[in-house]
């Protein structure tokens, strides 16, 4: 099957999705928390449920439904109380303590793993200008307030992503590659030659729980207002969905060759201004290729996502991504 780049933008499903107010304005998540990917998928899961206020959040029903044990549900609960999502009450166990319509933004914001969420900080603040590009360990601790293992952890991960790279004086410097058009349009070609082929693997299998926080999260993201529509929210979601259909593909090579790309080609993301119109068009790609997953057509899935990937590659080659004010 055929299919030309660049075709008409793909249509809306037909899918209800209650309204959702205005993102949560509360506090960031603490940098030196302790929180799992677990703590994502279940404020997921707790948006997707349409939860009210104060409702009890049973941990064995949350554990059924997120196929895990209680322990990590009991963990991940912990976690959210820190954060004032949620809270408990004696012998009664933990309530919703805001509306779930007010968390989307935290469910895609929430940090991972701490080191990944410093990782983000430190990349956005160089790019707006906030960092210089040499630094040294003491600037990390000092300017984000965390221990000099955390920044340690952090430094490392930029190094093993070769996103940092060290000075003669010692000192870490930003690898001006990175912010190269050349590197952004490598980034696509190994896209190109990886992301498809993920979808025909004799190991791929489509995880229903993860496509359906993925699918929820594209469409509660297309109901935001303009104003809501960050490009940091933004490649929460693109990245997540990558990193989707590299879980479902079983292989563990791909799945981390897919991580680490995305926490490389956040640096060349961010360093563009948002538009607005590119991004509903590879929104509605995401959601066809998450379709044809669905009524597992794989080879449908592959070929969506090559016509994807070659269209985000012709925008950056046309000269039509502006870069970001700095």
């Amino acid at each position: 099957m055929t299919r030309k780049p660049d075709p008409a933008p793909a249509r809306t499903p037909s899918l209800a999705v209650a309204p959702i107010g205005r993102a949560s304005q509360g506090k960031s998540p603490a940098l030196d928390g302790a929180a799992t990917p677990l703590v994502r998928r279940l404020i997921s899961h707790i948006v997707s449920e349409g939860l009210a206020e104060g409702v009890h959040l049973a941990e064995q029903t949350l554990a059924d439904a997120l196929r895990v044990s209680r322990t990590p549900i009991r963990k991940a609960l912990m976690d959210l109380a820190r954060e004032g999502i949620v809270y408990s009450e004696a012998r009664r166990g933990y309530f919703l303590a805001r509306p779930s319509h007010a968390l989307f933004a935290a469910s895609l914001d929430f940090p991972a793993l701490t080191e990944e969420y410093l990782f983000d900080r430190i990349a956005i603040d160089h790019l707006d200008g906030a960092l210089p590009n040499l630094f040294a360990r003491r600037d990390v601790v000092d300017r984000y307030n965390v221990s000099a293992r955390l920044a340690d952890r952090a430094i490392q991960a930029l190094v093993d992503e070769t996103v940092i790279v060290q000075d003669q004086s010692g000192s870490w410097k930003f690898n001006p590659f990175l912010l190269s058009a050349e590197a952004s349009i490598a980034s696509y070609a190994y896209r190109l030659a990886v992301e498809p082929s993920i979808l025909l693997l004799p190991t791929f299998e489509a995880r229903r729980d993860l496509f359906r926080i993925c699918r929820d999260e594209h469409i509660r993201f297309l109901t935001l207002k303009p104003a809501e529509r960050t490009a940091r929210l933004a490649f929460k979601i693109d990245a997540s969905f990558h990193e989707t259909i590299a879980i479902c593909g079983g292989n563990h090579f791909f799945h981390s060759s897919v991580l680490q790309h995305n926490r490389m080609r956040q640096l060349l993301e961010y360093r563009d201004s948002f538009d607005e119109e590119r991004m509903l068009i590879w929104l509605r790609e995401h959601l066809d290729i998450m379709e044809a997953v669905a009524l597992k057509d794989l080879t449908e899935a592959s070929e969506l996502m090559c016509v994807h990937l070659t269209n985000a590659l012709r925008h950056r080659e046309s000269g039509r991504t502006r870069r970001r004010p700095t």
